[in-house]
């Protein structure tokens, strides 16, 4: 597997890996871009920096994945994104925050944020993924060892969902790989000693099942690739 064409820019702190999302983002963005976020601890910081900041120009924001509850349950990724500041900023802006909760069961509600992301892909000409690598190589809300969970996803899917009963997923809302292949740019940020381990087999050849992270060392993906890290790889 080839992974010289991801851009891999380390810093010494993850302060500054936020500094450089953030200007990367500002130099990609316009109003006609749509930005997809991920939830975690990681992306936090740059979510809170570019509500303070009020500079960020885009055309719609979006969800990349979600863990099942009511709106804004206390452990969604949308409940984090709405305490860092940033959706207050969107709507300041009048710019459209799509959520992926709606009180509606799993699967309905992933049928549903998938005809959202139908829409979305054909009304913006630029996106772009704000994207984490769990420390077990899990990206979005893809787990690590799907085959082990049973996880199905048919071929053109851009949204699943999943219940991950006895693991550390649980009920998870998610993009697939064909939804993420259609994201034009990736900026990974990955902090933290924990981190090193999960980055080094995600640029190693391998199975996406075991390391669904391995998605962005495919060579039409890696291209359109950015890791910011602390971790010398």
């Amino acid at each position: 597997m080839e992974t010289m064409d991801i851009s891999i820019t380390q810093v010494v702190h993850a302060s500054g890996g936020i500094e450089k999302a953030k200007d990367f983002l500002y130099s990609y963005t316009d109003a006609s871009t749509l930005l997809l976020l991920s939830g975690g601890n990681t992306p936090q910081a740059l979510y809170k920096q570019l509500a303070e900041e009020s500079l960020l120009t885009v055309g719609a924001v979006a969800m990349v994945d979600e863990r099942y509850g009511l709106p804004f349950h206390e452990k969604s990724n949308e409940k984090m994104i709405e305490e860092s500041g940033l959706i207050r900023y969107l709507s300041s802006t009048q710019v459209p925050f799509y959520s992926i909760l709606e009180d509606k069961p799993l699967d309905e509600t992933a049928a549903d944020y998938e005809k959202m992301l139908v829409f979305l892909f054909a009304q913006f000409r630029k996106s772009i993924a704000i994207m984490g690598v769990g420390d077990d190589g899990h990206t979005a809300g893809l787990p690590a060892g799907i085959q082990s969970l049973k996880f199905k996803v048919q071929n053109e899917q851009l949204v699943t969902s999943y219940n991950d009963e006895v693991g550390r997923y649980g009920e998870r809302i998610t993009m697939t790989f064909k939804a993420l292949g259609q994201v034009g740019q990736n900026v990974i940020l990955a902090f933290g000693d924990e981190k090193r381990n999960a980055l080094q087999k995600m640029l190693e050849a391998g199975s996406m099942d075991e390391i669904p992270a391995r998605f962005y060392a495919r060579p039409e993906i890696a291209k359109k690739t950015l890791l910011i890290t602390d971790q010398k790889l």
